[in-house]
C-alpha cells in the first residue's frame, strides 16, 4: 500500500495538472499566464481545483482518522471485557482514552496544518480565477506553493511529535550509530583467532 500510494502521488499528479497546464497557459513578455476560451470554463477548472486538491484531502483526513478512533474504540472494549480486576480494568481505561485523545489531537493538528499551508494557494487561484491577472498578482504564486510544499515536510514531525514508535524509528534513521570499542575489540579478536587457526595449517605443512 506504501508503494501505491507514492506510486498514485506521482502519476496522480502528472496526469491531473499537466494536461490542464499545457493547453490553458500562454507566455506574453515572458510570463505564463493561464486563458480559457470562455469564463465558464475558467470558473469549472477553478472550482474542480478547489474541490479535488483541497475539500477531498480534508474530507479523507477527517474520514480516515475518524475510523481509526472507531476501530480503537472497539478494540479498547473488547480488551477491556478480558481484563480480570477493577485495578486493571481502570488502567486500560484509561490507556484507551489516552490513545483516542492522542489520535483525535494528531488529526486536529494535521489538518490545521493542511488547511493553514494550502488554502492561500487555493485562494490564490480563485482570485486568478475571477479577476484581471496582472504581473503583481503573479507574485504571490510562489509564496503559495512554498506553503503547500512545506506541509509535505511537516507532516512527518506532526507524527513524530505526538506518536512515540514515528519518534524512535525516525531517530533511528537519523542518527548514525558507531559500534561500541568493546563490541571491536571482541569481533576483531575473533577475526583474528580464526585467521592463526586458518593459517596455522599452511606454515606447518610448509
Amino acid at each position: 500500500m506504501i508503494y501505491a500510494a507514492m506510486a498514485f502521488a506521482w502519476i496522480g499528479g502528472i496526469v491531473s495538472t499537466a494536461p490542464p497546464s499545457f493547453i490553458t497557459t500562454r507566455v506574453e513578455y515572458g510570463m505564463c499566464f493561464s486563458f480559457f476560451d470562455s469564463p465558464e470554463s475558467d470558473s469549472i477548472m477553478g472550482s474542480c481545483n478547489l474541490v479535488i486538491f483541497f475539500f477531498v484531502p480534508l474530507v479523507a483526513f477527517i474520514y480516515c482518522y475518524g475510523r481509526i478512533v472507531v476501530v480503537m474504540r472497539r478494540q479498547m472494549r473488547v480488551m477491556a471485557s478480558h481484563t480480570q480486576g477493577s485495578a486493571q480494568m481502570s488502567a486500560s481505561q484509561a490507556q484507551s482514552k489516552r490513545v483516542k485523545w492522542n489520535i483525535i489531537k494528531t488529526m486536529i493538528i494535521v489538518s490545521v496544518t493542511f488547511i493553514i499551508c494550502w488554502l492561500p494557494n487555493n485562494i490564490f487561484f480563485l482570485v486568478l480565477t475571477y479577476s484581471v491577472q496582472t504581473a503583481n498578482l503573479a507574485v504571490g504564486y510562489y509564496p503559495t506553493v512554498f506553503l503547500a510544499y512545506l506541509n509535505i515536510c511537516t507532516n512527518p514531525f506532526i507524527y513524530a511529535l505526538k506518536h512515540e514508535g514515528v519518534k524512535s524509528q525516525l531517530a533511528r534513521l537519523a542518527v548514525c550509530r558507531k559500534p561500541s570499542a568493546a563490541g571491536e575489540t571482541s569481533r576483531s579478536g575473533r577475526t583474528h583467532a580464526g585467521e592463526t587457526q586458518e593459517t596455522r595449517p599452511g606454515v606447518t605443512h610448509r
